[in-house]
């Protein structure tokens, strides 16, 4: 495989997709290339004995049940370390995974997937470059990178593709022979594109993780697109009318518009924790079959609730996150339909992140605490129509077609303890 051959813009698997598998492990990149994604990046820092650890932070606590410098370990302390996977990502992983070294990569997946590997600490270039030689992987099938322009120019000294992060210095780096830089995907225009691509050097952005953001990009030029959940970016995993969450495993498009949540495997569910505020996670890969006119359903359980909280599905035309309580959502634009602890529906008109209300009841009964509630929305093309289904029947119909369609789904928790499943559409 060679980057030459891929077309553009491709999608590079930041970590190896860390909204799906645990980052930097050899399991995550199974699966990433198990997936059909065709590059994997790792982020590579020089241990104390002059190995190479793959890990993105400068320490090991974030991502290991351990504490300290990465610098600090040996390669063999570095394979002792236990990836904390099931608390870094919310449930769906076992513990004890071990962080790879950088030859484990090469040996398992050089010259049979595209790499995309980063200098991470100012002294890893140069071994990396060893280590690649040493394995005789191909330089068309890595692609290298560094924020460092004398990293970059070492590696374009001896053969190897790279990218400059960071910099906008066009000039320079066609004077360097760097054939890529590589921006913050808030930096990237069609003004930068345009002269890059003048220049000879292709321009890569990071990280874009929703669609609306990737199309942003795609218009403005960039040649490839760093992603942390980058089956769902390319838009090759299936949509799906009903929820999986009885796997316990992340799914593409599964986004933290504020909140990750987590899975409860007692119950084969996916919710929120008690909160002090409004969470909310974009469910990527569920869909309406016809979004124009379809029913939702699902089963909603509280486990904490005052009468004002509850738990709420977000309807909206694209996958802008939604935050409530940050009191900025621009681009969320939808429906919120709301369960509150004493029982009561709501049914909201969105625009751009603010709720209005359209239609409430008074005097519901209050669902019970660990006791899961039926909920069925049905939207039309003139009509929304939110009922509760259980032992409780009752339902809110509201006249109003501001939004259609409205194909992207959100779950969230308001002040309270929160879990969902059976989310179904018909």
């Amino acid at each position: 495989m060679r980057f030459a051959d891929l077309s553009r813009p491709f999608v590079i698997a930041h970590r190896g997709g860390s909204l799906q598998v645990p980052e930097h492990t050899m399991e995550g990149y199974r699966v990433a290339v198990g997936q059909g994604l065709a590059v994997i990046e790792q982020d590579v820092s020089r241990l104390a004995d002059g190995g190479l650890g793959v890990m993105h932070d400068g320490t090991v606590d974030r991502m290991t049940t351990s504490s300290g410098n990465v610098a600090d370990h040996t390669s063999v302390s570095w394979k002792q370390l236990d990836i904390d996977a099931s608390v870094t990502l919310g449930g769906g992983w076992t513990d004890g995974l071990r962080p790879p070294l950088f030859e484990e990569v090469l040996v398992e997946f050089g010259n049979r997937v595209l790499l995309c590997a980063e200098a991470k600490s100012s002294d890893a270039m140069g071994p990396m470059l060893d280590a690649l030689e040493r394995r005789g992987v191909s330089p068309a099938s890595v692609l290298l990178q560094s924020f460092a322009l004398a990293d970059c120019g070492l590696a374009r000294s001896r053969g190897w593709p790279v990218i400059w992060l960071g910099s906008t210095d066009i000039a320079r780096a066609s004077a360097e022979g760097i054939g890529w830089i590589g921006l913050d995907a808030g930096r990237v225009t069609s003004t930068v594109c345009a002269a890059a691509h003048t220049a000879g050097i292709e321009v890569a952005c990071y990280t874009v993780n929703r669609r609306h953001q990737r199309d942003a990009v795609i218009a403005a030029g960039v040649d490839a697109i760093f992603s942390d959940d980058p089956l769902y970016l390319t838009g090759d995993a299936d949509r799906r009318a009903s929820d999986l969450f009885a796997r316990q495993v992340w799914l593409p498009g599964m986004l933290p518009d504020t909140s990750r949540g987590r899975f409860h495997p007692d119950d084969s569910s996916w919710g929120f924790d008690v909160s002090e505020t409004v969470t909310c996670t974009l469910m990527g890969f569920l869909a309406p079959p016809d979004p124009e006119a379809f029913t939702l359903y699902l089963d909603v359980r509280m486990d904490q609730a005052s009468h004002s909280s509850g738990g709420f599905v977000f309807l909206s035309t694209d996958d802008h996150p939604y935050r409530p309580s940050s009191g900025s959502s621009p681009g969320a634009n939808g429906y919120l339909f709301v369960l509150r602890g004493d029982g009561d529906l709501v049914v909201r008109r969105v625009v751009e992140g603010v709720a209005i209300t359209l239609a409430s009841s008074t005097g519901g009964t209050a669902p019970a605490l660990g006791a899961y509630v039926q909920l069925r929305i049905t939207v039309t093309g003139s009509e929304l129509a939110f009922t509760r289904t259980d032992s409780v029947t009752e339902t809110l119909t509201v006249a109003d077609a501001t939004y259609r369609p409205v194909p992207v789904v959100h779950l969230g928790s308001a002040f309270a303890g929160v879990r969902l499943k059976n989310v179904v559409f018909t």
